[in-house]
């Protein structure tokens, strides 16, 4: 999603978010960092420059969502919960933070009678963790609604066995 370049003391470190809360603080103190992810900011320290990219359109999202005095722990987490909100790909995600005006091209507009709570009012990576928060119970509620439906049509179907044997006495 989101691959940060860290230098510190002439060393470099790539590392790619999201990725353990572990790994992360082993991955900083290979080149030397002694911060804690918790209080690293992610414009980085006078002794410290990081430098974020992104190379898809999620990644792209979270940076623009980004403030300065965000620290590295939160944006890892951000990025774990979009991740996890969205096991099949981030198109539906995205259509759900900003909805295309042609509704053929909205990937979330079947989703939208599934949900139950408002959009977020929070900003910056809040904002994005309520959202996948949203997102998620969104894709819950209609995960249920196919389950519910699939249940009413079985039991139909074990009816319709039913009558073909009645039937056929």
């Amino acid at each position: 999603m989101i691959t940060a370049v860290l230098e510190h003391r002439g060393n470099t470190l790539v590392v790619e978010l999201p990725c353990r809360l572990y790994e992360l603080q082993e991955d900083l103190a290979s080149i030397g960092i002694t911060w804690q992810a918790s209080s690293l900011p992610v414009s980085g320290t006078g002794n410290i420059q990081v430098k974020l990219e992104a190379e898809e359109p999620v990644g792209e999202m979270v940076l623009s969502q980004m403030e300065c005095s965000d620290l590295f722990l939160d944006l890892n987490r951000v990025c774990q919960e979009i991740n996890k909100a969205c096991p099949f790909g981030y198109d539906e995600f995205l259509d759900m933070l900003s909805p295309k005006d042609d509704p053929s091209c909205d990937h979330y507009l079947l989703y939208r009678k599934y949900e139950l709570t408002p959009p977020s009012t929070a900003v910056g990576l809040k904002y994005l963790e309520e959202e996948a928060g949203r997102y998620r119970a969104t894709m819950e509620n209609y995960k249920h609604a196919c389950w519910m439906e699939e249940e009413e049509e079985s039991e139909g179907m074990d009816d319709s066995w039913q009558y073909e044997e009645e039937w056929e006495r």
